[in-house]
């Protein structure tokens, strides 16, 4: 279980940010909460000791692309995990993405992927397309 891992989740949904923050938290993660992009900024600027950005599909795209280039120039080493309905351009300026139907448990696998010391700058071998739901019609059939 993580112990002393700080995450900010960044959500407009929330119903979501709140169901991530009691799944982080079942699991031992310290969670700020940040629903406007200002409080996001603010938080990153204010500590130094997170250990990842989860950002919402519920965040839209002008602001994906300006937290994403803000928070990499405030703390270019923070890992910055983004989970996603569709592929965007801001996907190519994450450490790691995650589509939004995945499970709670892909989720907390590729939160402790990243936020391991040796993880996060390996997080783009682990693509979320290859870990779509069947149902999702990958054309794939096992």
């Amino acid at each position: 279980m993580p112990t002393s891992k700080s995450i900010l989740t960044i959500s407009r949904d929330q119903l979501l940010q709140s169901t991530r923050t009691l799944i982080l938290e079942r699991e031992g993660y310290s969670v700020l909460a940040a629903v406007t992009d200002n409080d996001a900024v603010a938080l990153v600027a204010a500590q130094n000791n997170l250990s990842l950005v989860l950002m919402c599909h519920s965040v839209p795209e002008p602001s994906r692309v300006f937290l994403v280039n803000k928070i990499k120039a405030l703390s270019p080493q923070l890992p910055i995990l983004m989970l996603y309905n569709s592929y965007d351009t801001t996907l190519a300026k994450v450490d790691g993405s995650l589509h939004s139907l995945e499970t709670p448990e892909a989720m907390l696998e590729m939160i402790g992927f990243m936020t391991s010391d040796s993880g996060h700058k390996l997080a783009v071998l682990y693509p979320a397309a290859d870990r779509l739901p069947r149902s999702m019609g990958t054309g794939s059939d096992g």
